[in-house]
């Protein structure tokens, strides 16, 4: 992997431990305290096929195989891509700095790092094959910080975007977190919420997560869960008013047999579908 292009200012007097190329800012209480959280995520996508061996896979995301078994997700993720690109470059702002929190193995840092961007990609996970170690797969370079991005080393107000990458509904407080991104940002900056689960009310939402709750169980897994695990079209809003920004929807739609398979398991379901996309605005001025 290629070095940052740009390394972001950190907080003046706490000291960050670099290794293996990653920032470590993860107090040790609190790595004790999600490490079962983290055992059960690695067993589930281990068994969802999202851990994989090679170089030529990962510089290749969100771009798979028809045949991957992720590949319908993927393909939500390669249009929620282009709807990024495209606002970012309605910018018209050139090389961005961006904040890409819940960066999982890196892929959208590494997509953007490659569209000339400089990157600062966060996460829990560190490890060499869904995490922030997967980055060594990559040719153009990013920062990867491994923290909690409801507590991030950095000074505020130096990131021109900020993506909520797949990851706005593993925060137990999206509202609060989105206010703490928002501070990350410089003036007229831009919060974005991408891949997260949306749904129309709080009980569908709920119910989505009870049903993936006994998936897990039967699997021989325990009942973990962190964060409210879904998002709604109107707590959204209200959260992303509250942190001073008026948010647009870009759905992503995935390929249309998809889409189809997803309504028909939502009538057995007795509840609609989550929606997929970009939810996004520019900070507005603190009055």
């Amino acid at each position: 992997m290629a070095e940052p292009a740009w390394t972001p200012d950190f907080v003046d007097g706490r000291p960050v431990p670099l290794r293996d190329g990653i920032y470590r800012a993860l107090p040790a209480p609190r790595a004790r305290e999600i490490e079962p959280l983290l055992a059960h995520y690695r067993r589930i996508r281990a068994a969802d096929g999202y851990r994989r061996a090679g170089a030529e896979y990962y510089r290749s995301l969100p771009y798979v195989d028809r045949r991957d078994p992720q590949s319908a997700t993927w393909r939500v993720r390669q249009e929620s891509l282009g709807h990024l690109r495209h606002i970012l470059g309605g910018l018209g702002r050139g090389r961005l700095r961006i904040l890409d929190l819940g960066a999982g193995n890196g892929w959208l840092s590494h997509r953007l790092a490659v569209d000339g961007h400089a990157c600062a990609a966060v996460d829990w996970l560190d490890d060499p094959e869904d995490g922030l170690g997967a980055a060594r797969h990559y040719a153009a370079g990013f920062t990867r910080i491994q923290a909690d991005f409801d507590d991030l080393p950095l000074t505020r107000a130096q990131f021109d975007v900020a993506v909520f990458n797949a990851s706005l509904h593993y925060s137990a407080d999206p509202g609060a977190t989105l206010c703490r991104a928002r501070a990350h940002l410089v003036e007229g900056g831009l919060l974005v919420v991408m891949d997260s689960p949306v749904f129309r009310s709080d009980e569908d939402g709920r119910r989505m997560v009870n049903a993936q709750q006994a998936k897990f169980q039967a699997l021989g897994g325990e009942s973990l869960r962190w964060g409210v695990g879904y998002l709604t079209a109107t707590g959204l809003a209200r959260a992303a008013a509250d942190a001073g920004v008026r948010v647009r929807w870009i759905p992503s739609h995935g390929r249309p047999g998809w889409a189809v398979k997803r309504w028909f398991a939502g009538l057995r379901q007795r509840r609609p579908p989550a929606r997929f996309g970009l939810w996004f605005g520019v900070c507005q001025p603190a009055s």
